[in-house]
């Protein structure tokens, strides 16, 4: 039995809608003539004729070679098949037009997310385009999402700290655990996902638990936002990671504190291309003067 949902698919695969409407009814009912069949969907006859002839041509339908014509559905795993074959096709295509364009030059702009397949989407990006250092505070469901991107990054030769509010083991990341991670996520009714990476780009997002919306999201590709907020949570890690030390070894610092401490003063690839700018700046005002 159709249903709204049974159509949708069908409709993203590249049917329209009365196609997948009848589609789906002649699954259920073939043969049957145009006729019973727009009376089946409640359709004019001459639409529902129109798209039978749309599905003969793209090898959806066949038809009886009588008159009057009956129609018949080909099975389904041979529609979803033939629609794959053709989407691949699409596909090809579209890239070798696309690869013709010149994408824009990146902007410093903030931009707001709309979905939090867009926030993940967007994170899963800057991980897979990180080089240096990863910074991100995640909740729970956020790392469970993120977990493979984050250890592919961490595999490369990235150096990754995580801030979680629950203890977990990532392995090849420095990672340290808010101590009032509990209480937090019980006050907030929401997954926090906050990332940034090599001190050029951030994203902090706060998305609803139970729909595939956000509270709110940002990202944006600012340096001056981006290396703040970098210097920012670096510091709250660091002061969590030594707190985190100093219960268990009272004799000298954590070592995870050491670790950061050296990934601390290591350069950073968003500090050097603010200096730069700031240095360019300089010098074609002292040009003008």
């Amino acid at each position: 039995m159709k249903t709204k949902n049974t159509l949708k698919p069908l409709v993203e695969l590249g049917l329209t809608d009365l196609e997948s409407e009848i589609y789906t009814v002649l699954v259920e009912n073939s043969p049957a003539t145009g006729y019973r069949i727009a009376n089946m969907i409640n359709k004019p006859a001459a639409n529902t004729y129109a798209a039978l002839r749309s599905l003969q041509a793209k090898g959806i339908v066949i038809v009886e070679d009588s008159r009057p014509r009956a129609f018949r559905s080909i099975p389904i795993d041979l529609l979803l098949e033939r629609l794959e074959k053709q989407f691949q096709k699409t596909k090809m295509l579209a890239a070798a037009e696309l690869a013709n364009l010149k994408p824009a030059a990146d902007d410093e702009r903030v931009y707001r997310l709309a979905t939090a397949e867009q926030v993940y989407e967007r994170l899963r990006e800057m991980l897979h385009r990180s080089e240096k250092i990863i910074l991100l505070d995640l909740f729970p469901d956020a790392l469970a999402e993120l977990r493979d991107e984050i250890l592919a990054a961490a595999g490369r030769g990235v150096h990754v700290v995580l801030k979680l509010y629950q203890p977990a083991e990532v392995r090849g990341c420095i990672s340290v655990v808010e101590p009032s991670g509990a209480e937090i996520m019980a006050r907030w009714p929401g997954v926090g996902v906050n990332g940034v990476i090599d001190g050029q780009e951030h994203l902090i997002a706060f998305l609803s638990r139970t729909k595939p919306e956000v509270y709110d999201a940002l990202w944006s590709r600012s340096r001056v936002i981006s290396a703040n907020y970098h210097s920012a949570m670096f510091s709250e890690i660091m002061l969590l990671a030594l707190g985190e030390g100093l219960e268990t070894r009272k004799d000298r610092l954590p070592i995870k504190f050491q670790r950061l401490q050296t990934l601390r003063i290591q350069p950073l690839p968003g500090y050097a291309e603010l200096l730069q700018r700031y240095r360019d700046d300089r010098d074609d005002q002292r040009d003008k003067e």
